[in-house]
């Protein structure tokens, strides 16, 4: 398999080495497309040229959003992708993300039965976790750096006050460095993984989860995604 990933920044992704470990002698390349602007894209052709399949990572989740056929109605409704699987004359998409979220998040349901979730961030990610919440039936209140521009430093000490059992996402990009306030009460679950910037909120909360594990499910939903559609895969 040959593939790739597109996206800005890149350098310190993690993904080449992943798909090297799930794929082993299956995969044969894997390339990274690291354009700082829309307008270097090059066009979907480029990438059908030389390659099987694509990652996509911010800020071009919903670049090709357009030009591809999406099978699944949900990632559909997020409208945004963050996988391509090159089938011939056809590029199907899908968002891994959404696969990978679902599952951590029904996890922390079943572990905590009164589960309140703090969405940080309104981009693609914080709007596809807000529908796998709303789709999970867990309660959210989301936050965004537009609309609250002081979000680095908000104090959520106060919500864990009350008897439910709060879960802290980021969904923001490495660009947002979170130094607010915590009791020690709270779950922090960080979407972005080896994150130096975050380190301090390790000792400052009751659980903190990188994402490193959401990144391997990720792979691993692209890996049966590509299987699935690739017809020489198959």
């Amino acid at each position: 398999m040959k593939l790739g990933l597109l996206g800005y920044p890149i350098a310190h992704s993690l993904s080449p080495k992943l798909y090297r470990d799930l794929l082993g002698h299956r995969l044969t390349s894997y390339d990274l497309f690291p354009f700082s602007e829309k307008r270097e894209v090059p066009p979907l052709s480029y990438f059908k040229e030389r390659l099987d399949g694509l990652n996509i990572t911010s800020p071009y989740k919903n670049h090709f959003i357009d030009q591809v056929t999406i099978p699944s109605p949900l990632v559909k409704k997020i409208g945004a992708v963050n996988t391509l699987a090159f089938a011939g004359e056809e590029v199907f998409a899908t968002n891994t993300d959404l696969v990978a979220v679902e599952e951590i998040l029904k996890r922390y349901k079943k572990q905590y039965s009164d589960l309140e979730l703090i969405i940080l961030g309104d981009g693609v990610m914080g709007q596809m976790t807000a529908l796998v919440a709303e789709n999970l039936l867990l309660p959210f209140r989301q936050f965004s750096r537009k609309k609250n521009p002081d979000i680095e430093h908000m104090d959520f000490s106060f919500l864990s006050k009350g008897s439910s059992q709060i879960l802290i996402i980021n969904a923001c990009s490495r660009a947002f460095k979170f130094q607010g306030r915590f009791s020690g009460k709270e779950l922090f679950w960080d979407y972005n993984y080896n994150f130096p910037s975050h380190q301090h909120i390790i000792t400052q909360v009751k659980s903190y989860n990188d994402g490193q594990e959401l990144l391997e499910l990720q792979a691993r939903a692209a890996i049966k995604f590509w299987n699935e559609v690739i017809p020489k895969l198959k």
